[in-house]
């Protein structure tokens, strides 16, 4: 072979590679939000309404080395508000976020966290449309990076707020720490006495002593109570939230080992800490699973690749 025909053979094995490696980069999932005349009622049931949807599945990895759960996603919207259901296999339903326990006659807080499922919405964030929630880690730290970039973040935890039909309403921002509450009240609030060494309220008398531990089914501990061993009361007092931090609605189920999980919210909430979102138009997205877990250090959680969210 003379040194041209080698040129160009050589030329031709590269071209092939480069062509075989685009072929080989997975095609970026695709979550279509479909419109609809009458707005679906709010429940964790995949009835007709949400079998009309077309799902996508999407996968998530804690690391490379390590996947998570895969999710089944659908969305719909009415032209005013947006929908999200989300479905995935949990061998446990883990809803009690370190629960007091009365033991021996003192108090500790039992081991145990929550379920959780998050979605990242792009708002301006550079380089999210390509990397989802990679762009928006930083040496450990979840931040846009950048000043005035900013991304939406839809929380929904299974003990607080979701047993109240609440999602936590956050945003990225970019300050060092940059997970932020929206402003206003959040859906719950730390139950512990001033030393955080024992609840500071417990179940009424009459109340049922699992589910929502809310403010309706709560009392301040009575210096007479007697407390029996085994006793238990959530580490979080459930209220409703307020301002911009209580946009999101949510309806939530687990049975026979799947969670189910419904967020609703306007479009466009005219607040600046939320995403805008709007018919006929596109963005990203990117979702986090929680398997009874907290975000301390970002590695606890399994992330999805990034996800083009399109309205009809």
């Amino acid at each position: 072979m003379n040194k041209a025909l080698a040129v160009l053979a050589l030329v031709g094995a590269v071209f092939a590679g480069v062509v075989s490696i685009a072929q080989d980069k997975p095609k970026q999932a695709e979550l279509v939000a479909m419109k609809v005349e009458k707005a679906p009622e709010l429940k964790a049931e995949l009835n007709d309404v949400w079998k009309a949807t077309t799902p996508v599945t999407v996968g998530t990895r804690y690391s490379r080395e390590k996947p998570g759960p895969q999710v089944e996603l659908r969305a719909l919207h009415d032209g005013e508000n947006i929908w999200f259901m989300a479905r995935w296999q949990d061998e446990t339903k883990s809803e009690t976020k370190k629960a007091w326990e009365f033991n021996e006659g003192k108090w500790a807080q039992a081991e145990g966290d929550e379920d959780r499922f998050a979605v990242a919405i792009n708002n301006n964030v550079e380089g999210f449309a390509e990397k989802g929630c990679a762009a928006l880690c930083h040496d450990g730290a979840m931040t846009t990076n950048i000043e005035g970039q900013t991304a939406d973040l839809w929380h929904w935890k299974a003990a607080r707020g979701g047993q109240n039909g609440v999602c936590d309403d956050q945003h990225f921002n970019g300050e060092v720490e940059g997970r932020k509450d929206d402003e206003g009240k959040g859906a719950y609030t730390g139950n512990a006495n001033e030393d955080k060494t024992a609840p500071k309220w417990v179940w009424k008398l009459k109340a049922e002593t699992t589910g929502a531990f809310t403010e309706e089914a709560a009392r301040e501990i009575p210096d007479d109570f007697k407390f029996e061993d085994g006793y238990s009361v959530p580490s979080n007092l459930l209220r409703k939230p307020e301002g911009s931090r209580g946009d999101i609605e949510a309806a939530s189920e687990y049975k026979d080992g799947w969670w189910t999980v419904v967020l609703k919210r306007k479009l466009d909430t005219g607040n600046k800490d939320d995403a805008a979102l709007k018919a006929g138009e596109a963005t990203h997205i990117a979702v986090a699973m929680f398997n009874n877990t907290g975000a301390k250090t970002g590695k606890e959680h399994a992330k999805s690749s990034v996800i083009k969210l399109s309205l009809e």
